[in-house]
């Protein structure tokens, strides 16, 4: 199929210039999502003393010069970035599509760079209008915050607290504050300076706010500073109980024992007596007197009810769910039972003889000394940490999920200021009695509070009616579902590989997802992204040197086609002494 382009026929239906000689004629395929494959004829006419001009109609299916259109890079980082399809996925949709594509997977991997470097073009052409819906909201948060993988350079981003718009993404050799500083400087210029920035507990990110917007009050998230606070205070306790129960290996003999519990239920002939336990516990009539099959269900049943003990938090993650006190706790609750069970000579005389070692084993446990010792300390950290999360309301009760944003009315900022104050107030007293049991955790929790007490509260008040954001999770759960989206495409958990090879572009993707961002700048539909991108490749410039701008810094480690020359030590070794201004030796 052959589709004709023709400048002067766009003229004559108002879409293109007006029309004037035939310069060229120029053909090539064209790879579209909706169009198929097809031939695409471009007449270029120009007037005298005119520019050249081109069909504005085929410059918005395809960029110029290249074969593959909008449509095409839309969907295909669409379906990588957003919804993490793997390109062989991508690649095998196409070719059972209504328009059957075959695209080579090294294009495809292409597109996926095109598409970024369009879709960050379209993000700086939009920041008038970003601007402005700033403006208009009065009061703006800035979220600060970087995420990294071992070896990697920093992925920083910025991001408004109240629509949730990434403004913007960088990539950084290593997190300092000259070039953090730089960054925010860049977004001020283009946003306009937010009333407060938020970031983690970074000395690097507090110097870069001081240096960049001097004006600006910047206060820490109230997350990050209570997990620092109960890392802190649970190290000892933690530690020690960790320690102390591989030393008594606990937990293998535990196993070891259900493990032989297992086997023997499974070789028992008595299956009326089997499984029977279950059938108790929800009161239905069975005529089995307690037995030996019985009480091994029942030393099956408190196994995998201490087992269990994860489901005593609410997968918030350490501190915030000391799992190793829960283990422990569930531990000591156990041999309690075991002890109330065996009370009954009757029952005790009929147990098998592993509900008396699984006894046994407990007992051992609780009465050790280091044991004791650890536990008690973990849970006096347990209620230090809990009355600095009363205070921050960051209770369990507030914590349903790990990431989610801990917003506040704004009218609750006085009562957790006021909260603070008290609690500072009596770690101070309590840090200067000697006898107290509990100094030298109030001493740590109001080291924190003293170190991050000026950048902890605005000054201000937020609006009527608005949030009081307080955290930076709102951008760290972005990181972590971009990062999912990788792993879901490529299968790999390091994400090293990725980090290395992805432009900053990449940090933008999840506006794709805002609302606001859609509207602002997409006019209310991702349907619309390919008309958008084609208007912003207009002064987009060139992709080829986008890309060898992006091209991954690999430190300290030469191009493979350097080290792969016949003669690259004698090179190496040549350029080292002309450095120095010596005359190399004859090669051997």
């Amino acid at each position: 199929m052959t589709l004709n382009f023709d400048v002067a026929h766009e003229a004559r239906t108002g879409v293109g210039a007006a029309a004037g000689h035939v310069l060229k004629t120029s053909c090539r395929t064209v790879v579209s999502l909706e169009l198929g494959r097809f031939q695409a004829r471009e007449i270029v006419r120009h007037q005298e003393g005119e520019q050249v001009h081109r069909s504005a109609q085929l410059a918005s299916l395809v960029p110029p010069g290249a074969r593959y259109g909008f449509d095409l890079i839309a969907h295909v980082g669409v379906e990588s970035f957003l919804h993490g399809h793997s390109l062989q996925d991508i690649g095998r949709d196409l070719a059972s599509g209504p328009n059957p594509l075959k695209v080579p997977w090294s294009t495809l991997w292409d597109l996926q760079r095109k598409f970024l470097f369009y879709l960050g073009h379209l993000h700086q052409q939009a920041a008038v209008l970003i601007r402005q819906y700033l403006a208009d909201q009065g009061e703006t948060t800035w979220l600060l915050d970087g995420t990294v993988e071992p070896g990697t350079p920093v992925f920083l981003g910025i991001e408004d607290a109240a629509s949730g718009l990434l403004l913007g993404g960088w990539k950084l050799p290593s997190e300092n504050v000259d070039d953090i500083a730089s960054c925010l400087n860049e977004a001020a210029q283009r946003y306009g300076d937010p009333a407060h920035v938020l970031h983690d507990l970074s000395a690097v990110m507090s110097g870069a706010c001081d240096q960049a917007l001097p004006d600006v009050p910047h206060l820490v998230c109230h997350y990050h500073l209570c997990r620092d606070v109960g890392e802190d205070l649970y190290d000892r306790p933690q530690s020690a109980l960790n320690q102390r129960l591989r030393s008594l290996k606990l937990q293998p003999r535990l196993h070891e024992q259900r493990k032989g519990q297992i086997q023997w239920l499974r070789a028992s002939t008595d299956p009326q007596a089997q499984f029977v336990l279950s059938e108790l516990l929800h009161d239905r009539p069975v005529q089995v007197p307690f037995s030996e099959t019985l009480g091994r269900e029942v030393l099956l049943a408190l196994h995998y009810w201490i087992l269990d003990y994860r489901s005593d938090g609410r997968r918030r993650g350490f501190p915030f769910d000391p799992y190793t006190l829960y283990l422990h706790r569930r531990v000591v609750r156990a041999s309690d039972a075991v002890d109330r069970l065996m009370s009954n000579d009757s029952l005790a005389r009929q147990a098998p003889i592993a509900l008396v070692n699984f006894q046994k084993l407990l007992r051992e446990y609780r009465s050790d000394a280091q044991i004791r010792a650890a536990a008690e300390l973990y849970e006096r950290a347990f209620t230090m940490f809990d009355r600095l999360r009363q205070a921050l309301r960051l209770t369990p009760e507030d914590m349903d999920q790990l990431r989610q944003l801990h917003e506040l009315p704004g009218g609750e900022q006085p009562e957790i200021k006021t909260a603070l104050n008290r609690l500072r107030q009596d770690l101070r007293r309590q840090s200067e009695e000697e006898c107290d049991a509990n100094r030298g955790l109030a001493e740590i929790v109001l080291k924190h509070l003293d170190k991050y007490w000026a950048h902890l509260m605005p000054q201000t008040l937020p609006a009527d009616g608005a949030s009081w954001k307080r955290t930076t999770n709102q951008l760290e759960r972005h990181w972590g579902s971009m990062k999912r989206v990788r792993r879901r495409g490529h299968g790999r958990g390091k994400l090293v590989r990725d980090f290395v090879s992805l432009p900053e572009e990449y940090l933008l993707t999840p506006n794709l997802e805002n609302p606001v961002w859609v509207e602002l700048v997409l006019g209310g539909s991702l349907a619309s992204l390919p008309a958008r991108l084609a208007e912003a490749s207009r002064e987009a410039g060139s992709f080829a040197a986008w890309s060898k701008r992006r091209l991954p810094c690999l430190v300290g480690q030469l191009p493979r086609r350097q080290l792969r020359h016949d003669k690259f030590i004698d090179h190496l070794i040549q350029a080292c002494h002309e450095r120095c201004d010596t005359k190399p030796p004859d090669a051997a």
